[in-house]
């Protein structure tokens, strides 16, 4: 019984590395430009856009990372109030992709400049989903954190 369990343990433990190794995969490549832009609704129109260099690759095991600096914005404004919030920032970001179906997922962080908190200045925080259904053009959907918490749907391109 104990040979039995140990044989069903080491074929757990290599199906599950060769299973991880075919889930995961890189849709950067280092050089890569990537253009963000979305538009969403929750109180108000909100608007996003930004710019990524990929600088690298890495790997934890079998996950495999890219990752880059990245400038983005946000913009929110208020169609009844008058109000116009703006916030830009400079972030480090990280992707991890699937290959099982074409989806990144991605997450950013950093500092920003807004004209919403006291001091002007806070954390800046980015992340989400992009689809990809060509080679340099993705339908994503994102969130984040400028002064004020946003969400978007929108498209990404890479070039």
């Amino acid at each position: 019984m104990k040979k039995l369990l140990l044989v069903m343990v080491v074929l757990l433990g290599v199906g599950g590395a060769a299973f991880a190794q075919d889930v995961f995969a890189s849709y950067n490549e280092p050089g890569d430009i990537n253009i963000y832009a979305s538009v969403g609704y929750i109180w108000s129109l909100e608007a996003s856009v930004g710019a990524e260099f990929v600088i690298g690759e890495f790997a934890l095991g079998t996950l495999p990372f890219d990752w880059g600096v990245a400038v983005r914005g946000a913009f929110d404004i208020s169609l009844s109030g008058g109000w116009f919030g703006y916030g830009v920032g400079a972030l480090a970001q990280l992707h991890l992709g699937l290959s099982v179906v074409p989806i990144e997922f991605y997450v950013a962080l950093g500092a920003c400049y807004n004209n919403w908190s006291t001091y002007h200045v806070s954390l800046a925080s980015f992340n989400g989903l992009t689809w990809w259904f060509s080679d340099n053009m993705g339908l994503l959907v994102e969130g984040g954190y400028v002064g004020w918490s946003f969400w978007g749907v929108g498209l990404e391109f890479k070039i």
